[in-house]
Order: structure tokens, then sequence, then C-alpha cells
């Protein structure tokens, strides 16, 4: 078996120092500019370590390169347990701190540019810390963790918070982007089953607005799945596939019904609404009747009672006191009325009800082109 590694530096001259240094212990190396691009990598390849500069831009050619931007990639990476993480980078020549602060953060190690040839090296770095990691033999042969064989997935639990998702018991890290698709995802229709969604659909959704349309929600899937497998495999030894979490073959994105969503006692916080914990609420039907219909409704969160008077609801500007009064008037709301009204763009409009969402004072119920707001 022959190791892959993953060099992320933004300095083409280093990239082929690393790359040459890499190809000699016999690896082989994909290479990220940026850490748009890592993430880009690590939807579509696995890798059995990483080499990364600290001093990175976030996007190729469109913004600045910062050290912070590599220590939060660090953390990323750390989090996500792929493999050893060894730090390359000109800073902290002068002295410990940065190496200590990396080590903190779960580096393997820490190796100053430029790179040295005897004592301390990249390649001495890079091979201690396979070894500690389990991917290489005494004689330097490359190895996998010996483990049983995986159980196949059976169905199980899911839970969702701000910036993970726990299932089987696996906690999985998410990204923003992940947290709002899974949210839309797991809201069960009034038949109880999970809604189906294709990606334009899932992208133009008044919680979920990925501006990068349908791709930006296909990239966020494949990269969800891709860590819901390796986290489950190496932490539950079970064996997950892609269709097995989220659905997609057929009627569009959707959760599998095997998977049972947490829920009653143990509120699931959406995202950016509250803060990342778990709030106990009394249990509630799972559907009530709106307009004559049969709809899912939320589990409450302990808030602030909302006045009857919109005018008396702190911090809402004259917009969303009108939405407040037409919704309890019984008017279903949507963006394009506040537009009307005010004459203010979509934009503005969208922003103000995403606000009042945050708040939460309303919720979106029904189809994303067809749908409204209405009070929690």
């Amino acid at each position: 078996m022959t190791l892959r590694a993953l060099i992320v530096d933004d300095d083409p001259n280093i990239v082929e120092v690393v790359s040459d240094i890499v190809t000699s212990l016999g690896h082989e190396h994909d290479s990220a500019c940026c850490q748009d691009e890592v993430r880009q990598r690590l939807a579509t390849a696995n890798y059995d370590y990483f080499v990364l500069d600290l001093e990175i831009p976030v996007r190729a050619e469109r913004s600045l390169a910062r050290l912070q931007n590599g220590l939060n990639l660090l953390s990323e990476l750390v989090s996500l347990g792929l493999g050893p993480v060894i730090v390359v980078t000109g800073y902290g020549n002068n002295g410990p701190d940065q190496g200590v602060e990396c080590v903190k953060l779960g580096a393997a190690d820490y190796v100053a540019k430029p790179f040295k040839r005897e004592g301390k090296t990249l390649d001495g770095a890079i091979t201690d810390a396979l070894r500690r990691a389990g991917r290489l033999s005494s004689s330097g042969e490359a190895k996998r963790k010996t483990t049983a064989p995986p159980r196949p997935f059976e169905g199980g639990e899911l839970q969702l918070l701000k910036k993970r998702m726990v299932v089987c018991g696996v906690d999985v890290p998410i990204t923003p982007l992940m947290n709002r698709i899974l949210t839309v995802l797991c809201e069960k229709r009034g038949n109880g089953r999970y809604p189906a969604y294709c990606g334009d659909e899932l992208a133009d959704h008044p919680d979920v607005l990925c501006r990068r349309g349908q791709n930006g929600i296909s990239e966020a899937i494949h990269a969800l799945r891709k860590r819901i497998v390796q986290k489950v495999r190496k932490d539950a030894n079970i064996e997950i596939g892609d269709q097995d979490i989220i659905r997609s073959k057929g009627e569009g994105y959707r959760i599998n019904e095997r998977v049972t969503l947490v829920d009653g006692a143990r509120r699931l916080v959406a995202a950016g609404n509250i803060p990342d914990q778990e709030i106990d609420v009394p249990d509630v039907p799972n559907h009530v009747p709106v307009n004559g219909q049969n709809v899912p409704d939320r589990v409450p969160v302990k808030r602030k009672s909302v006045p009857n008077d919109p005018d008396d609801v702190p911090d809402l500007n004259a917009r969303q006191q009108w939405v407040m009064t037409q919704i309890e008037k019984g008017t279903e709301v949507r963006a394009s009325m506040v537009v009307e009204q005010f004459g203010c763009s979509q934009k503005t409009a969208k922003r103000d009800l995403a606000d009042l969402r945050d708040k939460r004072l309303l919720r979106f119920v029904g189809a994303p082109r067809t749908g409204h707001y209405r009070l929690v």
C-alpha cells in the first residue's frame, strides 16, 4: 500500500521542495494552495497525512494569505481525524511559541523553513508522525490499523447540532451550509416522511440560500457524506454507504427512512439560531393544523414570549413590525409582499425575514417558491 499526502502551500517553490521530499519517501501526493482547494480535495480523495504551511489564503488569488487561515485549517483537519498534520512555516524561527501553539491545536509536528538537511528534517518529522499514528511499521512499511470487520449499517439515530451532527453515536463536524441543508431535510412532512428536494430547490430554500446554486449544494452533500463514511467507520466500525444517510436517487436529496431523528425530549438546535447545546423541552405533537393542512411543527424552544403588539417587540424595524402584524392577522406573508409594501429590494426583505427567524419569532413553512412565514 502506498501512502498519500496532501501538501498545502501557496508558494510553488515550496510545494516543489516538499513534493520531492514526499516522493523520496515513496509516497504519492496532491497539492492545494488555499483553504477552499483543500476542502475540494477532501471531498474527492483520501489522504494519510498532511503537510501544511500556515500562511495561506482562503481562496486562490482572491484573498490575502494569513497565518490565522492556516491555524483555522489546522483545527479543521485535526477535528476530522483523517491523518497526522505536519506544520511547516517560516514563522516561529525566532522562538518556540508558534510550534507550541500548533501542537496544542493538534499538529503532529512542527518544522520551520528553510528545511534542515541534518537534525530535525521534514523527512524525519513525517516518518515519526506516521509511526505514531500507526500508518508505518518500525521497518518503514505502510500499514493500516487492524480492526474487526466493520458492521453493516442497519439504521440509526441522527442528532443535529449547530457545529456537528451525531450519527450512530459518532460526532461528525459540519459546516454552516451543511447544517442549513440538514435542518431542511430533517423537517418531516405532514405524512411523517422526510421531504425530498432537488439541488435547485435546496439552494433557493429560504432556510438554505446557497449562493453557488445546485453545484454548491452537490459539493456540500458530497463532502458531508464523505465525512460521515470516514468518521463512523473509524470511530464506530460501521460501514456506511453514500446513500445510507442522505439519499439522492429518484425523488431528490432526502434523509434515508432508516434514519431516526432524535426529537421530543431533546431539542435539536438549528443553524445559527441559539448556542450549540441541547435544550430540554416537553413532548409535543409532531403535527399541528395550519390553514386546514397538517404540517410539521418545530419542537418549542425556551425563549422570551412575544408581545401581542409588534410595536412592543424590541429591535424590530418598521418592515419587521409590519410583517409581525400581518402574520398575527392570519396573512400568509412572503418576501415579495414586503418588497411591494415598502418598495425595498428582495435582498432587504429576505434579510429582514431571516433576522426574524434568527430571533425565533418566525419560521418558514411549505415549498421554497410557494411557502410562507408563520409565528413560531
